[in-house]
């Protein structure tokens, strides 16, 4: 895109290297298929939307709408719990292989509850907070845990860990977000992020980009992000994006990612497709994992939320 497309557009610069020259990947938002224009920075390769919406508008939409356009519910039925469970079980047991086992945690965008229950059973001191009042409402009065309904903005106190998963993906300025969540954690606090990797074969190309998520992460850029506030304990990019943060001693100056890093991720952007998918990413499987995935909740559907999650905490339920 160049600088007269832009300034007639009045194109926000990178939130990254504030830079102004991106390269269009998409246009099209995947799941509604109205105009969505998503770029990559030519100068620190993020993958960011070009006219992402107004904070009002975020925080009207997240505490109201969000949660019926993706899961059309204003609270979770027993299969989102079953699905949110058992990712939050990997998750513990993520924590647990890299020797975090207790202390006072904070769950940022706790959905329907589960991660925060779960933790609370797994020896976690555990708070969450969740915007949507539906869900909030529905993790309080199902698991009786601390779940406030709230943004990050009003959260106080310091914890040990902080764990934030597809919810940085969502917020529209990731690094004084990442720059609040170290002012909450203790000395030597782990900050665990969980995004959906840009750079993977697994996912659909029917299902990248969309109108809620505002930033597209590689692990570089990701890294970068964080730069200021943590450095990186551990990665883990199977599928899905996992790293585990330790706060810094002293903030420091941003980091940007290596051109190496950047070329990897414009030539990833050309790879990704349909045969990608199908033949590197498991596509090809995917509709019998979800018959798989349907008959194991439909075992379910009559149990309560509280049941379903005691039942991973118990491996009674696969």
């Amino acid at each position: 895109m160049n600088n007269t497309e832009q300034n007639s557009l009045h194109i926000p610069s990178c939130l990254l290297c504030q830079h102004n020259e991106f390269k269009i990947i998409s246009k099209v938002d995947s799941k509604s298929s109205a105009k969505l224009l998503i770029g990559l920075c030519e100068h620190c390769g993020l993958i960011q939307q070009i006219l992402p919406p107004t904070n009002d508008e975020l925080t009207d939409y997240y505490s109201q709408n969000y949660r019926v356009d993706y899961k059309q519910s204003y609270s979770p039925k027993p299969k989102h719990v079953y699905r949110a469970s058992k990712t939050a079980k990997k998750r513990i047991n993520f924590l647990h292989e890299s020797n975090i086992t207790f202390g006072s945690l904070l769950d940022v965008g706790a959905g329907g509850g589960e991660f925060t229950y779960l933790a609370q059973k797994n020896g976690f001191k555990s708070t969450g907070i969740e915007p949507n009042i539906g869900y909030s409402k529905y993790a309080k009065n199902e698991y009786n845990c601390n779940i406030i309904t709230s943004g990050l903005d009003d959260i106080t106190g310091k914890y040990d860990l902080i764990t934030i998963f597809h919810v940085l993906e969502h917020l529209s300025n990731p690094i004084k977000s990442l720059e609040k969540l170290y002012s909450l954690l203790k000395e030597d606090g782990v900050l665990f992020v969980e995004v959906p990797s840009i750079e993977t074969n697994d996912a659909s190309p029917h299902s990248i980009f969309f109108k809620a998520h505002l930033f597209y992460f590689s692990e570089a850029t990701l890294i970068s992000v964080a730069s200021q506030y943590f450095d990186v304990i551990k990665v883990d990019t199977s599928s899905n994006l996992k790293i585990l943060f330790r706060v810094k001693k002293i903030a420091s100056k941003l980091e940007l990612p290596l051109s190496l890093s950047i070329e990897v991720t414009k030539k990833r952007m050309i790879k990704k497709g349909w045969l990608e998918y199908l033949f590197k990413g498991n596509g090809l499987i995917k509709p019998l994992k979800k018959i798989v995935q349907l008959f194991k909740e439909n075992k379910i559907k009559n149990l309560s939320g509280k049941q379903i999650v005691d039942g991973f905490f118990k491996d009674e339920i696969i």
